[in-house]
């Protein structure tokens, strides 16, 4: 069971996707904005233990190094190919996905 210190707002796999947007990620978004990602086939794994997985910070605002903060300003957000597309109150915003 993985913990984080900001209930878990939205899930998604690009495991599915097709071409080159196909990739082994799974990304995570926290009610606080924090936006994660890690590998599909080590979250899956049993035997992989929760301090070994490869999560990192997919995206984080430049002027919010507060996790706690719960601001829920983020509704949800989606990845496709080399793109990351979030959207909250103050509209919809890009970025790119880091390759690791």
């Amino acid at each position: 069971t993985l913990e984080f210190k900001s209930p878990v707002k939205q899930v998604m796999s690009c495991r599915h996707h097709e071409g080159d947007a196909e990739t082994d990620k799974i990304y995570i978004l926290l009610w606080n904005g924090m936006l994660y990602k890690c590998t599909g086939a080590m979250l899956m794994d049993p035997e992989v233990a929760n301090d070994a997985l490869d999560l990192k910070v997919a995206v984080m605002e430049e002027d919010d190094e507060d996790e706690d903060d719960d601001k829920g300003e983020y509704k949800g957000f989606c990845v496709f190919g080399k793109k990351i597309c979030i959207y909250g109150n103050d509209g919809l915003f890009t970025a790119d996905v880091k390759d690791d």
